[in-house]
C-alpha cells in the first residue's frame, strides 16, 4: 500500500501544481480587471478539478507520513478519504445547486 501511496502522491503533486497554476493565474488576471471568455472559463472549469487533486495529494501525503510515524496508516487513510469525500460533495453540491453565483 506505501508503494501505490507514494505514486499516487507523486502524481497528484504534478497535477496540484499545473492546475493551482492555471486557476491561481486566471483568479489574479480576473482580480486586476482583465477580462476574456478563455480565463473566465478557465476560472471556473479549474475549481473542482484543483480541489479533488489538493485533496487526494494531502490525503495521501498525511498516510504516508502517519504509517511513518506510526506503523499503522490505513485507518489514517480511510479517515483521510472520508473527509475528503465529505468536503468534495459539499463543494460539487454548492457548485451546481447555485451556479448563478459570481465571485467577480
Amino acid at each position: 500500500m506505501q508503494k501505490t501511496l507514494e505514486n499516487l502522491s507523486s502524481v497528484t503533486l504534478f497535477f496540484f501544481i499545473v492546475l493551482g497554476g492555471l486557476h491561481m493565474s486566471s483568479a489574479f488576471l480576473l482580480a486586476e480587471g482583465v477580462e476574456s471568455n478563455n480565463i473566465s472559463l478557465i476560472f471556473n472549469a479549474l475549481d473542482l478539478p484543483f480541489l479533488m487533486v489538493a485533496l487526494l495529494y494531502g490525503s495521501s501525503r498525511l498516510a504516508l507520513a502517519m504509517e511513518e510515524a506510526t506503523e499503522k496508516g490505513k485507518p489514517v487513510f480511510v479517515l483521510c478519504s472520508v473527509f475528503s469525500a465529505v468536503v468534495l460533495a459539499g463543494a460539487l453540491y454548492i457548485n451546481f445547486a447555485f451556479p448563478d453565483v459570481q465571485l467577480f
